[in-house]
């Protein structure tokens, strides 16, 4: 199983358009990565100042989630575009997650799915300093820097955990799983 990154997907100007959508957007809510609602709340409330971030779930086919917003139609150009790119042969997206993290987000390791045929993307809206540390199968842990229109594919098994920017006030991305074939170690022929 292998990592993958793509530059240049969407123009900066689509990129800033999706911001404008997701900073307007009424759905957010603060994400829990595998830790439950109590350790959530420990953090928001005790001196640790701490949260895990914020994300708007705007499709999930396992939940039958679908809002009825621009950024479906933005996330799917994001998937088709990398769909193309990648060597992972791609069935359909399983979840969009827009995540949005502020300089007191800490995130846990997790993963986005136990099971190998599903792998994740990561689609930086911005630059900034903060990104996705992904723990690789060799069990080392690989920075990524969030460069704005450049997507990391990885399987979405794998251990991993976003980081805040300390160059900026925040960090957006989206946050994709997909559904992949398994045969011939995903990858297309």
């Amino acid at each position: 199983m292998i990592i993958e990154k793509f530059p240049n997907i969407l123009p900066n100007q689509i990129n800033e358009k999706i911001i404008s959508f997701l900073i307007d957007s009424p759905h957010w809510r603060i994400t829990r990565d595998e830790g439950t609602r109590q350790q959530l709340q420990n953090n928001l409330l005790n001196t640790n100042n701490s949260d895990f971030g914020f994300n708007i779930q705007t499709f999930d086919e396992i939940h039958n989630l679908y809002l009825d917003s621009p950024l479906n139609l933005y996330a799917e150009m994001i998937y088709f575009i990398i769909k193309d790119k990648s060597k992972y042969k791609f069935l359909k997206p399983v979840r969009f997650f827009w995540n949005y993290y502020n300089k007191s987000s800490t995130s846990n390791f997790h993963s986005d799915m136990p099971h190998k045929n599903y792998i994740s993307f990561v689609y930086n809206l911005h630059n900034n300093s903060g990104g996705t540390e992904i723990i690789n199968t060799k069990g080392e842990s690989e920075f990524f820097i969030s460069n704005q229109s450049e997507a990391v594919v990885f399987p979405s098994y794998f251990s991993h955990r976003g980081h805040c920017s300390k160059n900026t006030t925040g960090r957006f991305n989206l946050n994709c799983i997909v559904e992949i074939e398994l045969k011939n170690e995903n990858i297309k022929s």
